[in-house]
């Protein structure tokens, strides 16, 4: 068992099982529906994208310094796309399970 803060800012502590699924506490889901639905899933996605485009700007900037090659560069390009896209699957997937909770 895990507990996350959800969306990494929600301040909503969320126990999580791989096998099992997740579990809430009392009021923790209505606080994260009240955290959606105040913008704060949408803030959280920006934050995360901007932390992610600062992070490949830096890689950038010591690969191309370090030995100027061109395949490290799309290896990193590769490597970063990967991870931005697990990155919005678990939003969009969270929002969904949201949707179907709430609809």
């Amino acid at each position: 068992m895990n507990r996350i803060n959800f969306a990494r800012c929600s301040g909503v502590i969320v126990d999580i099982c791989k096998g099992h699924g997740s579990w809430f506490d009392h009021e923790e889901l209505t606080r994260i529906v009240e955290f959606i639905r105040a913008g704060g899933l949408d803030a959280a996605r920006a934050k995360e994208k901007a932390a992610i485009e600062e992070e490949r700007r830096q890689l950038r900037h010591e690969h191309l310094s370090a030995d100027g090659s061109l395949s490290s560069l799309l290896d990193i390009e590769a490597a970063d796309d990967h991870r931005t896209t697990g990155i919005t699957t678990g939003i969009a997937s969270a929002r969904g399970l949201l949707k179907l909770l709430l609809d």
